[in-house]
């Protein structure tokens, strides 16, 4: 299942509100899992931009139970150099929700494959060369079917490198966590299809 990314900014001004800064449309609503985030980009006078960003989880069903799931993910993590600073065995967590990227490589790829960050015309891709936070989180939990499901969410903020300027959001290309949930299906294997 592809990463669902949702991005819509609204520009606000005063206290004028509107329903179209809302994400989704009408009947539309965010995929179960997803998260949603909101930040405000920009202020300028009696205005702001908000960005809103519905990032629905990568997905994978595995064989095992959920603590060989975490020891499984600990070891994933391990391999593509994420350091871990959330580690919750119950309820099933594990990731970095603030982990500078050193030398804008990340599982020895530059940055630019896990997340876009917008593009600078003299230099290209701001994911490979602005001070990069990354984002990453993995849940494990138990389906109605007993299943054990791994997600993963990702994000990040890029902010010029030397400057205290505001980070711009930057979003996942969907790249890590086909990685991860590749390897999690690799080490733990995937369940029989359900019957019908």
């Amino acid at each position: 299942m592809r990463s669902v990314r949702h991005r819509l900014l609204c520009l606000t001004a005063g206290l004028a509100a509107t329903s179209a800064c809302t994400p989704g449309n009408a009947g539309n609503e965010p995929p179960p899992g997803s998260v949603i985030l909101t930040r405000t980009l920009a202020s300028q006078g009696n205005g702001q931009v908000e960005s809103t960003d519905v990032v629905g989880a990568e997905y994978v069903r595995v064989k095992g139970s959920q603590p060989d799931a975490m020891t499984a993910l600990v070891q994933i993590y391990s391999d593509l150099k994420i350091p871990t600073t959330t580690l919750i065995v119950d309820p099933g967590q594990i990731g970095n929700t603030n982990y500078r990227v050193p030398g804008h490589r990340l599982a020895g790829h530059m940055v630019s494959k896990y997340l876009d960050c917008g593009q600078e015309s003299m230099i290209g891709a701001r994911a490979d060369f602005d001070e990069i936070f990354f984002i990453i989180m993995t849940t494990v939990t138990k389906d109605k079917d007993g299943t054990t499901v791994i997600g993963t969410t990702v994000s990040g903020r890029a902010r010029p490198m030397g400057t205290s300027s505001n980070p711009v959001d930057c979003q996942s290309t969907g790249a890590i966590e086909l990685e991860i949930s590749g390897r999690a299906t690799a080490a733990l294997g995937a369940p029989p299809p359900a019957s019908r």
